[in-house]
This record gives C-alpha cells, structure tokens and sequence, in this order.
C-alpha cells in the first residue's frame, strides 16, 4: 500500500503541541505543588514558549527527519498507542488544570481581595428605586 506523503509542517505542527500540553501540563503540577515561582502569566509569554517548542522540535527532530529513523511501524499496536498517549495527554491536563482551579479557588476564599471597585449604579437599579419610592 503506498502512503501519501504527509507535509513536514503538519508533523512538525501536532507533534510540538502535544510536546508543548506535555510541559505546560508539568509546569501547571510544579505551580500547584509550589516547586516554582510562576513565569508564563501572560499570552505573549505561552505564544513564545510554544514558538520556542515548535523551533526545537523542528530543529531537533523534522528537519533532519531523523524521526524516520526510529523504525516506527505503521500497524494496529503503533495507533492504538497513539490514541493512549493523546488520551493520556487529555486527561492529565485537565486533571492538573483542576488541581489548580481548585487552589486559586481556595486561596481567594481565604485571602479574599481587599480592593472594593466602586460600580456605577445601573439604569435598571435606579428604575427599581424609582418605582420603590414612588
């Protein structure tokens, strides 16, 4: 069976973003166990990480196609692998993104925030108010 060639920009693409989730998902568990400070808060920040990602993992393993060289065969075991590593990937991420929900949760409730924002009366309160008063 002859296969259509696959472009390297695709390979490179998906690879880098499940590489990329791999990471920011360890980052996310080193953040909530409080190993490390945070140092990605903005999304200028994630956009240059993931570009850093995607450039070494071009450099590093498309560009030579030295992935060709680990004699991956394409067979029953090879995909259903693949599917447990996306599955994985998934699961871990959201599990550890929940983690951290969970923590900010709890720090605000402790630590709620001393700030009070002053909001403008709404068009509808005041007409609440009117009607109440008159």
């Amino acid at each position: 069976m002859k296969e259509k060639a696959i472009p390297l920009v695709y390979v490179t693409t998906v690879s880098s973003l499940f590489i990329y989730l791999n990471l920011f998902t360890i980052y996310g568990y080193l953040l909530y166990r409080d190993l490390i400070d945070e140092m990605i808060s903005g999304k200028f920040q994630v956009i240059v990480f993931m570009v850093i990602v995607l450039c070494l993992n071009y450099i590093l393993f498309i560009k030579g196609k030295r992935f060709l060289n680990y004699n991956f065969k394409k067979d029953f075991r090879g995909g259903i692998s693949i599917i447990f590593y996306m599955l994985f990937t998934a699961i871990i991420s959201i599990w550890v993104a929940n983690l951290n929900r969970a923590k900010i949760f709890e720090q605000r409730r402790r630590e709620p925030s001393k700030e009070h924002i002053l909001r403008r009366p709404s068009l509808e309160g005041k007409i609440r108010e009117w009607f109440k008063n008159h």
